[in-house]
């Protein structure tokens, strides 16, 4: 979104809903080029979750389930850098994981409730996403 392309507290609003937005497509089709092109390769959450989608992907096998929402996000801004956090909360439904033939291949992974602290860098014209973790 337009939104989420603007160096502001609104726009880095905007892009954390859009960066799980991109997650969730991920998790749904097994495309996660968007999710991987917004996501810095230091982001070590970033990148076992999009490695972990596509594995789940490989040799027609396939995930049901999994689609994820962001209620309530809460950035702090800091007008002095480029590299801004928020807080989000973030919701998964349960995770199917099934095989070429239809089967389950494991068990599911149940539904989840996380607030995550999300920390991303405005470079170049666009937000990128450089360390997600999980508030404990």
């Amino acid at each position: 979104p337009e939104l989420a392309k603007e160096n502001s507290k609104a726009g880095l609003e905007a892009f954390i809903g859009y960066w799980f937005q991109t997650l969730s497509y991920a998790y749904e089709t097994g495309d996660s080029k968007t999710a991987s092109d917004l996501s810095s390769p230091t982001c070590a959450l970033c990148q076992h979750l999009l490695k972990s989608v596509s594995a789940n992907y490989t040799d027609g096998r396939w995930l049901s389930g999994g689609r994820l929402r962001t209620p309530v996000t809460e950035v702090k801004w800091d007008t002095g850098t480029s590299l801004q956090e928020g807080k989000v909360q973030v919701i998964q439904e349960e995770i199917h994981y099934l095989d070429a033939n239809g089967s389950e291949s494991r068990e599911l992974t149940t539904a989840t409730n996380d607030a995550a602290a999300f920390f991303a860098d405005f470079r170049g014209g666009s937000w990128v996403v450089s360390n997600l973790g999980v508030i404990q």
